[in-house]
């Protein structure tokens, strides 16, 4: 199942479930920003690529950016238009590849974070959206990236990755590691009444590392001006 298809049909419908407390990660995310010196310097318009329900967008605009939000699932960003009250954010449903989004927009800033830029097809994928990313970008404009580094493969029963449960859901997920990509398998068993019924769904990831996503980045004309790991996830920013 190719990733779209994946989240429509099953991981969207508990993704804010797996995610957890929104204004507690929300939070985070803002704090992140604030850290790294992401604040508006000209215009304030930033986009977030993968925006799901909101956890950048929403941080982004409370501290004064203007965003526009860009994914393909329907359900998730309802959830983020139903969530921003009178922040300026602007949503539109489409593939991160797609370029009729790209339009006339020139933003200082372009975030595509949590695991999104390993949802794509090919590191050639990548790499020609990085290019494009970094002639979207304004004079010292600022791309951050952040991915899961599935470089090392785990082993055996490790591949069992137990995500989040409660008295009514159980979430966990099965890793299969191949030369470039993962294959994520999402198991949801969810109580319906005193019956347990099990969802299953599964699609591929690319297999990352901060030295490869480093190398487009330069390739396609920024600078990489800061680079760390929390939480086994990677985050990169690059400035052009």
């Amino acid at each position: 199942m190719n990733t779209k298809n994946h989240y429509d049909q099953h991981l969207s419908h508990f993704y804010s479930w797996m995610v957890g407390d929104f204004e507690q990660k929300a939070a985070e995310q803002q704090t992140f920003f604030e850290k790294n010196g992401i604040i508006p310097e000209s215009f304030g318009l930033a986009i977030d690529l993968g925006a799901g329900h909101g956890l950048q967008a929403i941080p982004l605009a409370r501290l004064g950016f203007s965003v526009t939000a860009i994914d393909f699932s329907a359900v998730l960003l309802k959830e983020l238009e139903e969530r921003k009250g009178h922040l300026d954010i602007s949503t539109i449903e489409a593939d991160i590849t797609d370029t009729y989004w790209h339009g006339s927009l020139k933003p200082e800033l372009v975030v595509c974070m949590g695991d999104t830029i390993s949802h794509l097809e090919s590191f050639e994928q990548l790499e020609a959206l990085t290019l494009t990313l970094s002639n979207l970008l304004t004079r010292e404009g600022k791309l951050i990236y952040s991915f899961r580094d599935y470089s090392q493969a785990l082993e055996d029963t490790q591949r069992f990755i137990p995500v989040k449960s409660d008295s009514n859901r159980i979430h966990t997920c099965l890793l299969e590691y191949f030369d470039n990509t993962v294959r994520v398998t999402d198991l949801l068993h969810e109580k319906q009444g005193d019956i347990w019924q099990q969802q299953v769904s599964s699609y591929t990831k690319l297999r990352l590392t901060s030295d490869m996503v480093s190398a487009m980045i330069e390739k396609s004309g920024l600078n990489l001006i800061s680079e760390g790991v929390h939480n086994r996830m990677s985050y990169l920013i690059a400035q052009k």
